[in-house]
Protein backbone atom coordinates (compact mmCIF):
# COMPACT_ATOMS: atom_id res chain seq x y z
CA UNK A 1 0.00 0.00 0.00
CA UNK A 2 1.47 3.18 -1.17
CA UNK A 3 0.97 6.11 0.82
CA UNK A 4 1.33 9.69 0.42
CA UNK A 5 4.68 9.89 1.96
CA UNK A 6 6.04 7.20 -0.37
CA UNK A 7 5.27 9.26 -3.53
CA UNK A 8 6.85 12.06 -2.10
CA UNK A 9 10.04 10.51 -1.55
CA UNK A 10 10.79 9.44 -4.90
CA UNK A 11 10.16 13.32 -5.72
CA UNK A 12 12.60 14.37 -3.48
CA UNK A 13 14.78 11.75 -3.09
CA UNK A 14 17.47 13.96 -4.68
CA UNK A 15 17.58 16.98 -3.27
CA UNK A 16 17.68 15.36 0.30
CA UNK A 17 20.80 13.98 -0.61
CA UNK A 18 22.28 16.89 -2.20
CA UNK A 19 21.26 18.95 1.10
CA UNK A 20 22.73 16.32 3.24
CA UNK A 21 25.76 15.88 1.66
CA UNK A 22 27.11 19.11 3.11
CA UNK A 23 25.96 18.42 6.82
CA UNK A 24 29.24 17.80 8.53
CA UNK A 25 29.47 14.84 10.24
CA UNK A 26 27.69 12.53 8.89
CA UNK A 27 28.37 9.20 6.95
CA UNK A 28 29.61 9.78 3.35
CA UNK A 29 26.47 9.49 1.11
CA UNK A 30 23.82 10.22 3.95
CA UNK A 31 20.26 11.07 3.05
CA UNK A 32 17.33 12.48 5.36
CA UNK A 33 13.71 12.15 3.78
CA UNK A 34 10.67 13.67 4.29
CA UNK A 35 8.22 14.12 6.89
CA UNK A 36 11.07 14.62 9.69
CA UNK A 37 10.80 15.91 13.27
CA UNK A 38 13.21 18.80 14.29
CA UNK A 39 13.47 21.07 16.87
CA UNK A 40 15.99 23.41 18.41
CA UNK A 41 17.63 22.81 21.88
CA UNK A 42 16.76 26.28 23.02
CA UNK A 43 12.79 25.71 22.03
CA UNK A 44 13.02 22.80 24.53
CA UNK A 45 11.93 22.75 28.70
CA UNK A 46 14.52 22.92 31.25
CA UNK A 47 14.43 20.61 33.87
CA UNK A 48 13.92 22.47 37.33
CA UNK A 49 17.26 21.17 38.24
CA UNK A 50 19.23 22.77 35.66
CA UNK A 51 18.49 26.16 37.15
CA UNK A 52 20.86 28.64 37.48
CA UNK A 53 23.21 26.51 35.84
CA UNK A 54 22.49 26.76 32.02
CA UNK A 55 22.33 29.34 29.25
CA UNK A 56 20.01 29.70 25.62
CA UNK A 57 22.27 31.56 23.37
CA UNK A 58 19.89 31.33 20.09
CA UNK A 59 19.70 27.63 18.93
CA UNK A 60 22.10 26.68 21.64
CA UNK A 61 22.07 25.05 24.88
CA UNK A 62 25.14 24.94 27.50
CA UNK A 63 26.35 25.61 30.47
CA UNK A 64 26.18 29.32 31.83
CA UNK A 65 29.74 30.65 32.61
CA UNK A 66 31.85 28.33 34.86
CA UNK A 67 28.95 26.49 35.90
CA UNK A 68 30.40 22.73 35.80
CA UNK A 69 28.42 19.08 37.26
CA UNK A 70 28.46 17.95 40.45
CA UNK A 71 29.90 14.97 41.30
CA UNK A 72 28.30 12.29 43.58
CA UNK A 73 29.79 8.77 44.80
CA UNK A 74 27.56 6.73 42.78
CA UNK A 75 28.99 3.44 44.41
CA UNK A 76 29.81 0.58 42.45
CA UNK A 77 28.76 2.78 39.80
CA UNK A 78 31.96 5.42 40.60
CA UNK A 79 31.08 8.84 40.22
CA UNK A 80 28.64 9.66 38.72
CA UNK A 81 27.87 13.82 37.67
CA UNK A 82 24.82 15.41 37.41
CA UNK A 83 24.03 16.77 34.38
CA UNK A 84 22.32 19.81 33.02
CA UNK A 85 18.98 18.51 31.14
CA UNK A 86 16.32 19.89 28.81
CA UNK A 87 13.58 17.69 27.42
CA UNK A 88 11.94 18.30 23.99
CA UNK A 89 8.56 16.96 22.77
CA UNK A 90 7.96 15.21 19.52
CA UNK A 91 5.12 16.28 17.84
CA UNK A 92 3.07 13.60 16.19
CA UNK A 93 2.75 13.05 12.85
CA UNK A 94 0.65 11.04 10.44
CA UNK A 95 0.71 9.55 6.85
CA UNK A 96 -2.21 9.38 4.80
CA UNK A 97 -3.18 6.42 3.20
CA UNK A 98 -5.54 6.54 0.51
CA UNK A 99 -8.58 4.19 -0.23
CA UNK A 100 -8.08 1.13 -1.92
CA UNK A 101 -10.29 -1.31 -3.69
CA UNK A 102 -9.92 -4.52 -2.32
CA UNK A 103 -11.63 -8.48 -4.05
CA UNK A 104 -14.86 -7.46 -2.55
CA UNK A 105 -14.96 -4.12 -1.02
CA UNK A 106 -13.04 -1.03 -0.58
CA UNK A 107 -10.58 -0.31 2.27
CA UNK A 108 -11.17 3.29 2.88
CA UNK A 109 -8.94 5.69 3.59
CA UNK A 110 -7.08 6.22 6.97
CA UNK A 111 -4.02 7.85 8.70
CA UNK A 112 -1.40 6.21 10.40
CA UNK A 113 2.19 7.11 12.39
CA UNK A 114 4.80 8.36 10.63
CA UNK A 115 7.83 5.71 11.02
CA UNK A 116 11.58 6.87 11.73
CA UNK A 117 14.82 5.19 12.17
CA UNK A 118 17.64 8.00 12.82
CA UNK A 119 17.56 10.03 15.89
CA UNK A 120 20.38 13.14 14.53
CA UNK A 121 21.70 15.48 17.15
CA UNK A 122 23.71 18.62 16.42
CA UNK A 123 26.06 19.36 18.69
CA UNK A 124 29.66 20.42 19.95
CA UNK A 125 31.79 18.45 22.24
CA UNK A 126 34.81 20.09 22.97
CA UNK A 127 36.89 17.12 24.20
CA UNK A 128 35.48 14.45 21.67
CA UNK A 129 35.71 10.77 23.06
CA UNK A 130 37.21 11.95 26.50
CA UNK A 131 35.19 11.84 29.34
CA UNK A 132 35.23 15.66 30.36
CA UNK A 133 32.21 16.65 28.44
CA UNK A 134 29.53 15.21 26.98
CA UNK A 135 26.37 15.73 25.07
CA UNK A 136 23.77 12.58 25.36
CA UNK A 137 20.92 12.70 23.71
CA UNK A 138 17.15 10.13 24.17
CA UNK A 139 14.41 9.27 22.47
CA UNK A 140 12.05 8.30 25.22
CA UNK A 141 8.21 6.59 24.81
CA UNK A 142 5.26 7.30 27.51
CA UNK A 143 2.74 4.85 27.80
CA UNK A 144 -0.57 6.58 28.11
CA UNK A 145 -2.32 3.79 29.42
CA UNK A 146 0.07 2.83 31.94
CA UNK A 147 2.10 6.13 32.69
CA UNK A 148 5.23 3.75 32.03
CA UNK A 149 8.43 5.41 30.20
CA UNK A 150 10.97 3.53 27.47
CA UNK A 151 13.95 4.34 26.30
CA UNK A 152 14.14 3.75 22.18
CA UNK A 153 17.61 5.25 21.64
CA UNK A 154 20.69 6.90 23.40
CA UNK A 155 23.33 9.05 21.27
CA UNK A 156 26.49 9.23 23.11
CA UNK A 157 29.08 12.51 21.68
CA UNK A 158 31.90 10.52 23.57
CA UNK A 159 31.68 7.88 20.65
CA UNK A 160 32.64 10.35 18.72
CA UNK A 161 36.42 11.98 17.86
CA UNK A 162 35.23 15.76 16.52
CA UNK A 163 35.64 18.36 18.42
CA UNK A 164 34.27 21.20 16.16
CA UNK A 165 30.18 21.64 15.23
CA UNK A 166 28.56 19.25 13.66
CA UNK A 167 26.01 16.29 13.35
CA UNK A 168 26.32 13.00 14.41
CA UNK A 169 23.50 10.29 14.34
CA UNK A 170 21.94 6.80 16.24
CA UNK A 171 20.25 4.89 13.97
CA UNK A 172 17.17 2.72 16.23
CA UNK A 173 13.99 0.21 14.86
CA UNK A 174 10.82 1.19 16.26
CA UNK A 175 7.02 0.83 15.27
CA UNK A 176 6.06 4.75 16.28
CA UNK A 177 2.03 4.87 17.82
CA UNK A 178 1.07 8.21 18.73
CA UNK A 179 -2.50 7.18 19.33
CA UNK A 180 -1.13 4.80 22.24
CA UNK A 181 2.05 7.27 22.90
CA UNK A 182 3.56 10.17 23.61
CA UNK A 183 7.81 10.46 22.80
CA UNK A 184 10.04 13.13 23.55
CA UNK A 185 14.19 13.61 23.54
CA UNK A 186 16.01 14.21 26.81
CA UNK A 187 19.26 15.90 26.04
CA UNK A 188 21.99 15.81 28.71
CA UNK A 189 25.08 17.91 29.31
CA UNK A 190 27.96 16.79 31.52
CA UNK A 191 30.70 19.63 32.50
CA UNK A 192 33.22 17.21 34.59
CA UNK A 193 35.42 21.01 35.53
CA UNK A 194 35.84 24.58 34.28
CA UNK A 195 39.06 23.71 32.51
CA UNK A 196 37.41 22.07 29.66
CA UNK A 197 34.69 24.38 27.61
CA UNK A 198 30.93 24.25 27.75
CA UNK A 199 29.12 21.14 25.44
CA UNK A 200 26.67 22.52 23.52
CA UNK A 201 23.71 20.93 21.76
CA UNK A 202 22.09 23.20 19.40
CA UNK A 203 19.05 20.82 17.61
CA UNK A 204 17.72 17.28 17.31
CA UNK A 205 15.77 15.34 14.57
CA UNK A 206 13.90 12.43 14.05
CA UNK A 207 13.93 10.83 10.40
CA UNK A 208 13.83 8.28 7.59
CA UNK A 209 17.37 8.26 6.65
CA UNK A 210 20.31 6.08 5.33
CA UNK A 211 23.26 5.57 3.22
CA UNK A 212 22.86 6.07 -0.92
CA UNK A 213 23.91 2.66 -2.36
CA UNK A 214 26.76 2.64 -4.62
CA UNK A 215 26.08 1.29 -8.45
CA UNK A 216 29.07 -0.38 -10.13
Amino acid sequence: MKTLRAALLTVLATGSFAAAQNALALPSGWYDTVPAWTSTASACSVDESSTGKYEFSGTQFRYLADNVSPATNGGIFGTLYQPITVRCNVTPMYDYVPAQQGELFEIPASWKSVSWNSLVVGYKDPDGISGNAQVSASLRRLDRTTMTESTIATFSSNSFAPVVAGEELKQFSHTFDFLKNDYYVEINLIRKDKTVATPVVYSVRLTNGGITPVIH
